[in-house]
């Protein structure tokens, strides 16, 4: 009887808790954060403590809040601040969102509102929350790893900045409001999606949900797969595919797959069936020599092949020694299929703005010269990573997010959703899957989906595609953290500009969206998740 009376009355603590009302913020107040300064005490990794630098009122007349800029001060002398924001409610829901960057970060990247929202959605600001983020501990452009030849610099990427930037943000929320968060969830896509999941394993007790979005759960094997693609589309005469081939791809497989969900809309959803039915042969030029746009030569087909199936990284690393296939041939647009192989044959100079080279090799290239060899001139294209395999597995431990067994964020209550377009081609959606995989090896299929769920979006690339995601993931983590609601199948809209408004189902992993074969064909109770 005691036991059960204690349990009653936890539980009506816990409810009061997370009922509590919102605390409201004046102009004065705001204004009055600009002295605020948080001592190298509050913050639990080593620093010189936090400053801010800028307190302003912000927003539109409708939706005001607080917005206040600072730094976190660096314990070596010659590294960069660490430069952030916090966004602070006027009417605060108790509530606290943070969000990470993209590529080598080097800058704030839109720390005011949750990635992908739909925009019938309130903003996370609108909602309440108060959202924050920083530049990871270093200002540059998203492809320049110039900044990793300072070791705190480096060390701040690999994960450091997250916990300093929480503990910054948290400690400036309690002086705000009087009280930390009652919630703390973290959002992020392409290397924000890699910090999503580096927060909830490194930092596991100062989450309670997070949104990983394109997630790179292994960004050192990441990059080698790069290295390797770049080798292999400079190094090898006639290997390159022009953007006109790409196209030809692009299309020759939308044409073969794109009915096979059920639906000829310009997405490609069937990827197992797609996979049975389209013949890369087919586009083969007559006697395999290239003979222009209209076709694929045999140097030009076994390359398309060898990004089609697992890239070996060349040296054994903590996630295996390949990388998750490219999606070339399983419906990539054009633009996605260029951005790999780039817009010129020819072999790229060092420069972290070359917009000219394939992509993955772009950020393989920094990550080579800067972080392995620590040569700003070194050529990347000669590099052999077998050569380099300590190196690149102290790396690995440093920035890696290979953890599987989650389970302090687990008991803490914490929830996980993943993301990812099945036709990214900056950060294949196969790397996703296998992380997701490890975690049902580590708990077991039944419990995995009691703390995390994957999504897999058909036709989204990184940003962009022939269905560009917006989803209201934010939503969709509190119901399920706060009230226990199970996410199920979740509904994506689409913004691009010819079709925006039109709405799929957004499946649970590995189920796809098939067209029932009537009603709306913009609307998502057309469609049923199937698995073929």
């Amino acid at each position: 009887m005691k036991a059960s009376l204690l349990t009653g009355l936890l539980l009506v603590i816990s409810t009061a808790v997370l009922a509590a009302p919102q605390k409201q913020l004046t102009q004065a107040q705001c204004i009055g954060l600009k002295t605020a300064r948080i001592d190298a005490a509050s913050i639990g990794l080593p620093t010189r403590g936090a400053v801010i630098t800028a307190v302003a009122m912000a927003g539109q007349p409708n939706e005001p809040h607080c917005k206040l800029e600072g730094q976190i001060k660096p314990v070596d002398l010659k590294s960069p601040d660490i430069e952030f924001q916090l966004y602070l409610p006027l009417m605060w829901n108790g509530k606290a969102l943070q969000l990470g960057g993209g590529g080598f970060d080097g800058s704030v990247k839109g720390a005011d509102t949750a990635r992908l929202a739909p925009a019938a959605t309130p903003g996370a600001l609108k909602q309440g929350y108060a959202t924050f983020g920083s530049d990871s501990g270093h200002q540059g452009g998203v492809s320049d790893a110039s900044f990793t030849l300072n070791d705190e610099a480096w060390q701040n990427f690999a994960g450091a900045q997250i916990k300093k930037t929480h503990d910054v943000a948290v400690a400036l929320i309690q002086q705000a409001y009087g009280r930390k968060p009652s919630r703390m969830y973290f959002q992020g896509n392409s290397q924000g999606g890699h910090e999503a999941l580096a927060a909830i394993q490194r930092f596991p007790l100062d989450y309670d949900g997070a949104i990983a979005i394109h997630p790179v759960y292994n960004v050192v094997e990441l990059h080698m797969a790069g290295i390797r693609i770049g080798q292999a589309i400079y190094n090898t005469p006639g290997a390159w595919i022009s953007p006109a081939k790409s196209a030809l791809i692009a299309n020759a497989v939308n044409g073969a797959c794109d009915k096979l969900d059920g639906l000829a809309d310009g997405v490609v959803a069937n990827i197992k069936a797609c996979d049975a039915t389209f013949k890369l042969a087919h586009l083969r030029c007559k006697d395999g020599k290239d003979e222009g746009a209209g076709c694929l030569s045999d140097t030009q087909i076994a390359m398309v092949h060898r990004l089609s199936k697992p890239v070996s990284l060349g040296v054994s690393l903590p996630s295996g020694d390949s990388f998750a296939p490219w999606p070339i041939l399983q419906g990539a647009d054009a633009p996605s299929i260029v951005s790999v192989f780039g817009s010129g044959a020819d072999k790229p100079k060092p420069e972290a703005s070359n917009l000219i080279i394939s992509f993955p090799y772009m950020m393989g290239d920094q990550a080579v010269r800067y972080e392995v060899m620590r040569s700003p001139q070194y050529d990347s294209l000669t590099f052999d990573p077998a050569a380099h395999k300590q190196r690149l597995l102290e790396l690995a431990s440093q920035v890696d997010n290979n953890e599987a067994d989650i389970r302090a964020f687990v008991q803490h209550g914490g929830k996980l959703l993943l993301m990812h377009g099945t036709a990214d081609m900056a950060v294949p959606p196969g790397n996703t899957v296998a992380y997701y995989e490890k975690l049902q090896a580590q708990f077991g299929e039944k419990t995995v989906r009691q703390f995390a769920r994957l999504y897999l979006a058909p036709g989204f690339t990184h940003s962009s595609g022939a269905f560009r995601v917006s989803w209201d993931s934010l939503g969709t983590l509190d119901k399920w953290v706060d009230h226990g609601i199970d996410p199920g199948q979740q509904v994506m809209i689409d913004t691009n500009k010819g079709t925006a408004g039109r709405e799929m189902p957004l499946c649970d992993y590995p189920l796809f969206p098939k067209y029932k074969g009537q009603g709306d064909t913009h609307a998502a109770s057309s469609f049923v998740c199937a698995s073929e």
